[in-house]
Parts: C-alpha cells; sequence; structure tokens
C-alpha cells in the first residue's frame, strides 16, 4: 500500500465493479416506494411534494411550493430547490413517481465516492483508496441516502468536488514555476479555482449546513506548509475573492427566500420562524448531549473504520492537513447544529463526513503498508487487516440495510392511502401531527408541520401541532375552508375539541393510526373522488 503512486488499472476496474455491484444492491435491497415509511419520511415526502408542485403547478425554483399551505399559493422559505427542480423536469417525462429522485441520489451518492476514491488513489495508492472506498459504501449513512429524496445526496457531491478542487489548486499554486510547463499549470489553477468556488457555492445553496466546507478551506490553508509558504497563500487574494463569492452567492439567495417567509408565512426555519439548530445552555451541560453526538458523528458520520485509522495516524504523527481541515469543518457545525446532530433527526447534517472517514482510512491503509514493508512481516499485517476492514465494511453495511428495512409503518402512511379515497386532490384539510410546536427541552420553537398526509392524499391546507389544545385552531381554519380534519394518533383529542367536533364534523373513518372526520355545516358535503 505505498502512497502517491495513481491508481492502477486493477484497481480502478476493482473500483468501478464495486461501485457498479453497490448500485445494483442498493436498488435492489434499500429502495422502498413507500417514502413516507422511510428514514426521515417527512422529509422526502416534502422534497417529492415540491418537485411534484413545482412539475405540475408551476416550474419557478425560485418559488418552491409546499403543500401544508393552508389557503394560500404555499410559497416558502426555504434552501435553494435544485435538487426537486432536477426531480420535476424528470417528472414532467415520467408522471408522478418516486423512481427519479431516488436514481438522482443514487447516481450523486456514486459520484461522490468515485470522486474520493481517484482523489486517494492519486495521493495514497490504488489498495489503501479501495479500502476508504469499501469503507465508504459500507457505511450507513451512504446507504440510507443512496436511493432517499433528500436534496443531502446532491450537496454531498457538492461538498466532495469543492474540497478536492480546493486541495487540487492548493497544490497547483504551490506547485512552484517548471521550464515549459507555465501555461498548463496556469490554466490547471484557474479551472480549480473555478470549479471550487462554484461546488462550494452549490453545496451551501443546497444545503447552508455544508458550508462548513468553508472552515476546512481556510483550516487547510493554514495547516497545508506545502501550500503556504511563508503564508503566501493567506495572501492569495483570489483565494478571498472565492470565498467573498461564496457567502454573498449564499447570503443573498438566503435573503431572497426570507422574503417568501415574510410574504406568504411559510418557513423551513433557515432564518426565519421555524426552530433553532443552536444548542441550549442546559443541553451543553448534559452527557447525553454529548455521548449521542459522538454516536451519531460515528455512525453516521466519519464512520466506525475511521476511529481506528485516525487514532493511528495520530500515534504515528502522520495525520495530514487534510484530515484536520476536515475534522475541524465537522466539529464547527456539531456545534451550530448541536440539537439536530445529537439525535436521530439530523442524521442527514453528518453525511459531508464520510469523505474525512474515508480520507483517514486510506492515510492509515498507506502508512501501514509503508511500515510494514520494511519489517520482516512483509505484507502480512497489512492484508490482514486490509481483509479485516472489508469484512467490517459488509457487516456494517449489512447492519444499516436491516436498520433501515426494518422501519415500522407510520400512521401517517395509512391515514394519507385513506384520506386519499375520500378526498379530490387540492381539497383543503386541517392535520394534527404528532410533533409539537414547542421543544421544552431545548427550549425552542419545533418545525411540526409533518407533511405526508399532504403528499399522499394530494391535499393541500393546514398542520396543526400535537400540543395545541382546544378547538379555536380548528374552527378558524374549518371557516377558512377545511373540509376534512385528520388526527394522527398519539394524543388523545381533548374535550374542547371533542365537544366542537360532536357538533361540526362527521367521523367517516377510524383505525389504530388515527380518525378523519368531515368538516362543514350538516349537508355541505365536501368534494369527495
Amino acid at each position: 500500500m505505498t502512497g502517491g503512486a495513481p491508481a492502477s488499472a486493477r484497481w480502478r476496474v476493482a473500483a468501478v465493479l464495486t461501485l457498479l455491484a453497490w448500485c445494483a444492491g442498493v436498488l435492489a435491497v434499500r429502495r422502498t416506494a413507500a417514502i413516507t415509511d422511510d428514514w426521515q419520511g417527512w422529509r422526502q415526502a416534502d422534497t417529492q411534494a415540491i418537485a411534484r408542485n413545482l412539475a405540475f403547478e408551476e416550474l419557478d425554483p425560485l418559488r418552491p411550493r409546499i403543500d401544508w399551505r393552508g389557503d394560500g399559493p404555499g410559497y416558502v422559505e426555504t434552501e435553494l430547490q435544485l435538487y426537486p427542480t432536477l426531480i420535476a423536469l424528470a417528472l414532467r417525462l415520467t408522471g408522478d413517481t418516486v423512481w427519479p429522485g431516488q436514481l438522482i441520489s443514487l447516481a450523486c451518492t456514486m459520484l461522490a465516492a468515485a470522486l474520493v476514491f481517484a482523489a486517494l488513489a492519486r495521493r495514497f495508492g490504488g489498495p489503501a483508496a479501495y479500502l476508504a472506498l469499501v469503507a465508504i459504501l459500507g457505511h450507513q449513512g451512504t446507504i440510507a441516502i443512496a436511493t432517499s429524496i433528500q436534496p443531502d445526496a446532491l450537496a454531498l457531491l457538492a461538498f466532495t468536488v469543492g474540497f478536492l478542487a480546493f486541495v487540487r489548486y492548493l497544490a497547483v499554486r504551490a506547485a512552484g514555476p517548471v521550464a515549459g510547463e507555465a501555461p498548463r499549470r496556469g490554466r490547471s489553477a484557474r479551472a480549480a479555482l473555478v470549479i471550487w468556488i462554484a461546488a462550494t457555492a452549490i453545496a451551501g445553496l443546497v444545503k447552508p449546513t455544508t458550508l462548513e466546507l468553508g472552515v476546512a478551506q481556510f483550516v487547510l490553508v493554514l495547516r497545508d506548509r506545502r501550500a503556504l509558504r511563508d503564508r503566501r497563500a493567506l495572501r492569495d487574494v483570489r483565494i478571498w475573492i472565492g470565498w467573498g463569492v461564496v457567502l454573498v452567492v449564499v447570503g443573498a439567495y438566503l435573503g431572497f427566500a426570507r422574503s417568501l417567509y415574510v410574504t406568504y408565512g411559510n418557513t423551513f426555519g433557515v432564518l426565519s420562524g421555524g426552530d433553532s439548530k443552536l444548542p441550549a445552555a442546559a443541553m451543553l451541560a448534559s452527557a447525553e448531549t454529548w455521548l449521542g453526538l459522538a454516536r451519531y458523528g460515528v455512525l453516521w458520520g466519519v464512520g466506525v473504520p475511521a476511529i481506528p485509522a485516525a487514532l493511528y495516524l495520530v500515534w504515528r504523527r502522520r495525520l495530514g492537513p487534510e484530515p484536520i481541515a476536515l475534522a475541524a469543518g465537522a466539529l464547527a457545525i456539531c456545534l451550530v447544529a448541536l440539537r439536530y446532530m445529537s439525535g436521530p433527526f439530523g442524521t442527514h447534517y453528518h453525511l459531508p463526513h464520510i469523505v474525512l472517514g474515508g480520507w483517514l482510512v486510506a492515510a492509515a491503509a498507506a502508512e501501514l503498508g509503508a511500515r510494514e514493508a520494511r519489517s520482516r512481516l512483509g505484507r502480512i499485517v497489512p492484508r490482514a487487516l486490509a481483509a479485516g476492514l472489508v469484512v467490517a465494511a459488509l457487516a456494517l453495511g449489512a447492519r444499516g440495510v436491516r436498520f433501515l428495512r426494518a422501519l415500522p409503518p407510520e400512521p401517517e402512511t395509512a391515514l394519507g392511502a385513506r384520506l386519499a379515497g375520500l378526498a379530490a386532490p387540492g381539497t383543503l384539510v386541517a392535520v394534527r401531527a404528532r410533533a409539537a410546536a414547542y421543544d421544552p427541552e431545548w427550549r425552542t420553537v419545533n418545525n411540526f408541520e409533518d407533511p405526508r398526509v399532504f403528499y399522499l392524499s394530494r391535499t393541500h391546507g393546514w398542520a396543526l401541532p400535537n400540543d395545541l389544545a382546544g378547538a379555536a385552531r380548528l374552527a378558524e381554519v374549518t371557516a377558512r375552508g377545511a373540509r376534512f380534519y385528520v388526527h394522527v394518533h398519539q394524543k388523545p383529542i381533548d374535550g374542547e375539541l371533542a365537544a366542537w367536533l360532536a357538533i361540526h364534523a362527521v367521523l367517516i373513518d377510524r383505525s389504530p393510526a388515527g380518525e378523519i372526520y368531515r368538516l362543514g355545516p350538516a349537508g355541505d358535503a365536501p368534494p369527495t373522488k
């Protein structure tokens, strides 16, 4: 496992075949048509609903529409909906299906893994890079996002391109002049510059939390002595212009997105309204918070094999500037988004950290191989450890697939299907979500708007929080046109609401998932199929 050599044809072929086999396996055993029962099914339903509305209502990526829009147009403050727009373009050709989004996610995940392999192969050699690829593909977060209809796979691809292009830019810049190669190196540096700026901006637009990439880039400039050369890199005005362009572009879009919230009142909590991802003082003092962050950071972030790899590199003093920079970015976002990243609702925030995990594995494999090649044990130890890593990756991947396939059916899925048989598309409804409007533990407003019933039934309307007592809000939305009330089982209907329903509604469906009521005065039948 010698470093510095480019990937041989044999290892490139092995990587391609492994990626193709992995994609086929993911489609066979990971993909599900019931996205509302899948991991983070509420996010998938929102994303697919936005894509469907872009495809069949109004193809305007700057004005995405949600289904829990009340009686308004549904324009919402959110990240740039580039990923749903790609899905929408496909839906116009294929009709309403989940396949386009799942295939786009799979393609983005596969490309990100392939780019990491190629970069690590150039740095550490084909065998070490291949082990890193295996570790990435056996990662629970990679498997989960591979066919999940969420923008995080696209953000991962942009993050990967942005980091690798930045590394390339620093390397070309620091290489120094060589007779006859100045024009070629100049073109290479300019290309890397444009690519890392564009990719970093796209990553931030698609998922603002991936701007941890900027932290990683800055730390890389500070740590890479070869690129720094008496701090010349920090005086490179092009780097500062690039960071400025990224911040201006992402900031300008988020400012525009906020105007949608101000006008229409809908938000995912990017800048306005919604919840806070920042840590609460009380939770910072809780050991459970930090244990949760460590657990999710490993299982959904860097991956289990990265931990012994990192410890080995630290022991050998061979950690290198790239993993240090990536770790600094990861630490920054973990602190900023601690509320989510220390629990199950923020597993997607850890996804970019698979690049760090892969880098650690490749660096450790290369270092171990070079060291043992000089010892009497020769290749025995590296080969044994490589075999152990492959077995561990397969076991971890199988564990991840079992976990995802064992997810229970959600009551929102059952109620959405039942409501679809009762209400015509576009009917206004009210849905009592299982989430509360306020999180007392983290002391913040909570995003309670679950879209799944709306998405499955093709209806629009109002989401009501689980901790909202009484009948005033339901009476208000009924007066504004709501024709059905869906009560998802978690908390029983309180006395005031039960009394109001007894007078103003008729129970038309009851199941273990919840109840569906028809709203409106007697004889005023709502639209039905």
